[in-house]
Order: structure tokens, then sequence, then C-alpha cells
């Protein structure tokens, strides 16, 4: 059975918007409860003049008091009748729930079992690991002198994992033959969500799968300030499946592609002992390029929201596909007694230009498209993908015209979300699924056996005339092909900025 093309990803709690912190307390259950109980009167949008009553507080101790193990309950039912979004978590909840916001601290390796052999299969740049130069393949075979032979997995991520500033010494196998011994100090280690590439001359893909960090600015920043260097004429930038993240993100990438300075962008609206209305315009740095095109689904939350609802009423760019989640609400996370818990509490509204909130109601798209399937389109995509060579081995780490050939195979059958000419480990996850499906023994790279394969359940597709297309990705490259082929709005210089026309 084939599954869609595209995969929709469950928002299974609400994405975060902004982090702050607590001082720990700790305590009998019912000063616990008054301690949490102040944190959500102090920050709540929807506690201000409307506090618990002191009779309910009273109530409310008293079952603790009977009941200390249902602090969790009490709290997390007094917060369901302020707003949907606010929680209280404990600290292995809010770890699942929040994890694109979750740093952790190790040396930034991705290790896999092979066989017994616990091998390296992503390395995170500028981590540890990447800065004393782990490639990939390497085979850890000890921790800290101490063998992993035998250990699974979960025991040997364990022992890379520790605390920030901590040493932790790494021996390798490279290529079956060289034996290299690592000292390395653990950091914080926080995976990149923004990725591009050019799909054809004068036209970029940009995918952000959410906005966890600072880090993920730093990437966009870089991909966007290097396309007047590429002679960019149009942009798609998929935001489908993207729960958000933080607001301070999403406001500074939309400001950067507005090109006209003192465009109104939208508000946050906080408490008034909060601020009130807090307004942001743009600063007209934007690259003038002729067609901005966002793809959007209903799986596209909060802060992710925020930038396509503000790049559609600026007039900046095309929204296209489903109207998104509608979270329109931002929350503060408070580490809570001893850090046991999260409190997630909701602390602002984000307001865009012309509609105002969108909270339950989402961001409709200036393009809609309820059904992103086409059985037509199958051998129209195949005929824009360079051919597979049968006689070659396409690998992990490879970028190539290859490549873009066999992630463009596996997107049309729904193993990727999109085609790239880069192999790396999102394409190497999609491979190995594939191969495991197909009854091949799952590796990093593909040769004739994967290619038969694919071959085959790509007739097997179009014979059943089940084959679907990314009907958004498509619309916007219809779009951007037509604006890639008027002037250019720009002149490079030699300086690294830009001229407008």
């Amino acid at each position: 059975m084939f599954r869609k093309m595209k995969k929709f990803v469950a928002l299974v709690m609400a994405s975060a918007i902004t982090f702050t912190s607590a001082a720990a307390f700790t305590g009998t259950p019912q000063t616990q409860f008054d301690f949490v109980l102040q944190k959500i009167e102090q920050n709540s949008l929807f506690t201000q003049n409307n506090e618990m009553s002191s009779e309910e507080v009273a109530e409310k101790n008293a079952y603790i008091e009977q009941n200390p193990d249902k602090l969790q309950q009490v709290v997390n039912d007094y917060l369901k009748t302020l707003d949907t979004h606010s929680m209280f978590l404990t600290k292995s909840q809010y770890e699942q729930g929040f994890s694109t916001l979750v740093e952790t601290s190790g040396i930034g390796v991705t290790v896999q079992n092979e066989n017994g052999k616990m091998v390296v299969i992503n390395v995170e740049k500028d981590s540890p690991a990447y800065n004393a130069g782990f490639k990939y393949g390497d085979n850890i075979i000890k921790i800290n002198d101490i063998s992993i032979e035998n250990m699974d997995i979960s025991q040997v991520g364990e022992m890379l994992r520790g605390e920030i500033g901590t040493k932790v010494k790494v021996t390798i196998l490279r290529d079956n033959d060289e034996i290299l011994e690592f000292n390395l100090t653990r950091q914080y280690i926080t995976p990149s969500y923004v990725s591009d590439y050019t799909v054809e001359e004068g036209i970029e893909y940009i995918r952000i799968e959410a906005m966890g960090s600072q880090d993920d600015l730093k990437d966009f920043k870089e991909i966007w300030n290097g396309l007047d260097e590429k002679n960019t004429k149009a942009v798609i930038l998929d935001l489908r499946s993207n729960g958000g993240g933080l607001v301070d993100v999403a406001w500074q990438i939309a400001d950067m592609m507005i090109e006209t300075k003192g465009t109104y962008m939208g508000g946050i609206q906080w408490r008034e002992d909060q601020g009130g209305m807090e307004e942001y315009y743009s600063s007209g740095i934007g690259l003038p390029l002729n067609e901005i095109c966002v793809l959007v689904d209903e799986n596209t939350a909060s802060a992710a929201e925020l930038l396509a609802g503000v790049l559609k009423e600026t007039g900046t760019a095309e929204v296209i596909g489903t109207t998104t989640y509608g979270k329109g609400q931002g929350q503060y996370h408070f580490d809570m007694l001893s850090s046991k818990y999260k409190l997630v509490i909701t602390c602002m509204e984000m307001n865009l230009p012309i509609s105002g909130c969108w909270e339950g109601k989402g961001i409709t798209p200036t393009i809609q498209i309820s059904d992103n399937s086409d059985n037509d389109i199958i051998d129209t995509a195949l005929a824009q993908l360079p051919d597979i060579d049968v006689n070659s081995t396409i690998k992990y780490g490879d970028k190539s015209e290859q490549v873009q050939a066999l992630s463009g195979r596996l997107y049309l059958l729904g193993y990727m979300d999109n085609i790239q000419n880069t192999f790396d480990t999102t394409m190497l996850a999609a491979l190995r699924e594939f191969q495991t499906d197909e009854g091949l023994t799952a590796g990093i790279s593909a040769g004739e056996k994967t290619f038969e394969k694919l071959e085959a359940k790509i007739n097997e597709l179009k014979s059943l005339g089940n084959g679907t297309g990314d009907i958004c990705y498509d619309t916007a490259l219809e779009l951007c092909e037509q604006a890639a082929t008027q002037p250019i709005r720009y002149t490079s210089l030699s300086d690294g900025s830009f001229k407008a026309a």
C-alpha cells in the first residue's frame, strides 16, 4: 500500500514561542501548588483581573493535602479553564512534546547499530565531534577507555551525553584499519532545521522544519544573504508541517524578506502589566525578488503561521496550500519545582497586520489547494529528473545529479518530502526505509538492486493509478518559473551586498 506523498506530522502539543525560567522551589504539595498558582496568575494572558478566589484556593489545597500525588492533575484542570495551550508537564513529558526546542549536551554525533557496530551516521556542524574531525562511517569502539561491545544504542547514547563542559574520551576505528582517540568537551547540541537547494537557474527552494533556536535564524540568514550571488529571482519557502518555535526568529526572518522600510508587520499583545501591544515594522532590507511562494498545510503552526501570515498580508509572498493549524497564542516556559516540572503558560497573542490574531481560525492561503495530488504528474515529474546510472553507486555524503535522481524517485513513492541533490541524513533514513520495505538490506548506499526495486515500484505506482504529486510545490514552481523569465531586479555587488535595479 502506498503512502501519501506528503507525510503529515501530528502536533501532539502546541509549539513554543519563547522561553524564560523561574527559581526552583520545594515544599509540601500545598505550598508547591501555591507557588505554581502564583506563577500562573502573574504571567497568564487570561488571569488579569481574574485570579482564583481564596475559597477555591483553600478547596484545592485541602484536596491536594489528601491526595498529594494529584498536584499535576489539579494544576492542569485549572489551566484548562484558561486556554487550550497552557499545561503543567513532567520533565519527560516536556522533552517528548517539545523535542525541537530541547537542547542536549554531548559531542554532536548520531550513531546507528549496524551488525553490532556503533557507526556514526551524522555529525552536527560546529559540534565537538565535527571540529575534531569525526567522519560518517567511523566505528566507535570505546568511550572513556570502556569497550562498548555488546552495549545497546541507548547505553552508548547515555555515555556520549553529559553535562556541558565535561570531558569524554572516544576511541574510533576508521576504515577498519586506523584507530583514533579523541578527547572532547561536551557542549550544547542544537540540530539545524533549515536547508536549501537550487531547483533550477534563478529559483531556490528553502525548507524550514522548525524554529527551534537562534542557530536556525543564523542558517536561514546565511542562505538568504547568498541568494544574490546566485542571481536568484524566485524562492519557494516550505513551511509545511512546521510546528513553530521562537517567535523572534519568525519576526527576523520576515523582516529579512520584506523590501519596503516601515511596513507594519503586526504585533504581540501582552498583558497590560507587561507592556500591552508591541508593534513590529520592517527595516527594508529584503532582496528584491520577482516571486516568493510560501507553502503551508494544516500542520503549519504558531511562529510558522506568523511568518506565513506576515508575508501574505504585507504582499510579500503568495501563500499556497491549505488553511493552517490556527495557533496564534504564545507561551512562556518555566522550570518549576527543582526542574521536576515545566509550566507552559500562554502569555501573549500574535497579531497579523490586517486580520489580527488567527487563534482557532488558521491562515487562509492566497492560493488554496485542498487536494495535493494528481495522477498525471508522475510522468511529468520523472521527465524532469535525471536518469539513474544503473552501473553507479550513490552513497551517503554525495552531492550530484545522481542524488537528485534517487531522491526524486523516493519522493514520488512518498519516502521523502522534497527532492534534493545532497545525500544527507534525512535522505539516508528514507532510503533505508525503502530498502527495508522492499526486503533489501538497509545500508548507506544505493546500487543496482535498489535501482531495480525503485523502477518496479514506480511502474507499479503508474499502473495502479494511485500516484500523487506535490501540487503545492508544482504550483509554486510554475509561478517561480514564470517569474524567472523576467529581468532581475537587483545587482549583486562585490562587497557581498546588492543594489536594487
